[in-house]
């Protein structure tokens, strides 16, 4: 009677500890709003440049900052950079900016950049 006495001291001792001692999730609160915001540009004077882009070693980092310092540029309603093609496609308001603009954002950026050939083309199609 006795060892069961203890047994059942034991038994309930381990079950409270195991309560006790159970591990809650840790919740983590993730900000989920986008960095940055699509925005609606007008443009006074529509117009497409193609770029050809020389110095650029990565698509990640050098490729993708170039694009995102041409997109931040007031007059420049959309730019993709193509790290494979070496190529800035941009549209862009030519009332703000010219191609001489464009080149020097792209110089700018870093040092290893250096616009090869920029030209104004009709469109993209």
């Amino acid at each position: 009677m006795k060892k069961n006495s203890v047994l059942i001291l034991f038994a309930s001792v381990f079950t409270f500890q195991a309560c006790i001692n159970s591990t809650t999730p840790n919740v983590i609160t993730v900000d989920s709003t986008p960095e940055s915001k699509i925005e609606t540009v007008l443009l006074a004077e529509e117009a497409f440049a193609k770029v050809t882009i020389e110095g650029m070693t990565c698509a990640i980092g050098c490729a993708a900052t170039i694009e995102k310092n041409l997109k931040k540029t007031q007059g420049i309603a959309s730019a993709e950079v193509d790290f494979e093609s070496k190529t800035a496609w941009v549209i862009y308001d030519a009332k703000q900016l010219n191609l001489e603009n464009i080149t020097t954002v792209v110089k700018t950026t870093g040092e290893a950049y250096s616009v090869t050939e920029i030209e104004r083309l009709e469109s993209f199609k």
